[in-house]
């Protein structure tokens, strides 16, 4: 979950009633003899052999995925000659939710949008996509989805609907796309759409939907693909033509109303 160090010990923090938890504290049980429970929720390992807290270190680190963020691994193990404190972590005290929603373009991708910036959140999908994303922006993953249908997403989708992370609960929420048979207009539809296209809500003033074209069009200006693969560069350009035909939509349609 966490790692971190300080003068006087190496801090592994763990949530309670977990299986990473349940491993650390057989390790420790069979490995070192100097165990000290300071409380329900401390224990101290304290052995001189500095490859036991190497190894579990070691493992701890990689097993809650701080290998991606966090502290350097070697930094750590520099100070593995300190005391290692175990801190178990109720959920109830740490539990975070974060939505994630999910869908589905007709690029052959796949738009997620975290509801607020969470690097455990992030972590995670990068772990489960790995290669398949196609960018990160601040809180938005493209996932390249070309070989999956929609019903198979639908299917991933109910696998990780609720997902509990260290101390984050995910919830995986997907939107289906829009139906024929909705109440809409077809003019009211697009203009919607294209508020979504510019990760705006419909009822943002002008001036931050400016804002938003500006930092999309910037980042997804086709000059930025070059050099990459060619699916790569076809979605900086699909998605810069769709940023600015969102935009001037809603541009004509501030005019109009004005």
């Amino acid at each position: 979950m966490n790692i971190r160090y300080c003068d006087r010990y190496v801090q592994i923090e763990l949530l309670k009633d977990t299986k990473i938890l349940g491993k650390v504290l057989d390790y420790a049980s069979k490995h070192f003899s100097k165990r000290y429970h300071l409380s329900s929720s401390l224990l101290i390992l304290d052995d001189g052999e500095r490859f036991k807290k190497d190894y579990l270190i070691n493992w701890t680190y990689h097993a809650t995925l701080q290998s991606t963020d966090g502290v350097d691994l070697e930094e750590i193990l520099k100070h593995s000659y300190l005391p290692i404190r175990i801190k178990i972590i109720s959920p109830n005290d740490m539990l975070k939710k974060v939505k994630v929603h999910i869908h589905l373009s007709n690029l052959g991708q796949v738009i997620l949008r975290l509801d607020e910036d969470n690097r455990v959140a992030k972590r995670y999908i990068r772990t489960i996509f790995g290669n398949k994303i196609v960018y990160e922006m601040e809180n938005e993953f493209c996932i390249n989805g070309v070989g999956y249908s929609q019903s198979m997403w639908e299917d991933l989708m109910e696998l990780v609907s609720s997902r509990i992370i260290h101390n984050v609960a995910l919830e995986f929420e997907y939107q289906k796309p829009e139906s024929s048979d909705s109440f809409l207009t077809r003019e009211e539809y697009l203009l919607r759409k294209s508020y979504s296209e510019l990760n705006a809500k419909y009822n943002d003033d002008f001036e931050n939907i400016k804002k938003q074209y500006l930092k999309l069009a910037k980042l997804f200006h086709p000059d930025n693909a070059h050099g990459k693969d060619e699916y790569t560069i076809q979605v900086y350009q699909d998605r810069f033509n769709k940023i600015s035909q969102a935009y001037q939509m809603i541009k004509n349609t501030k005019r109009t109303i004005a």
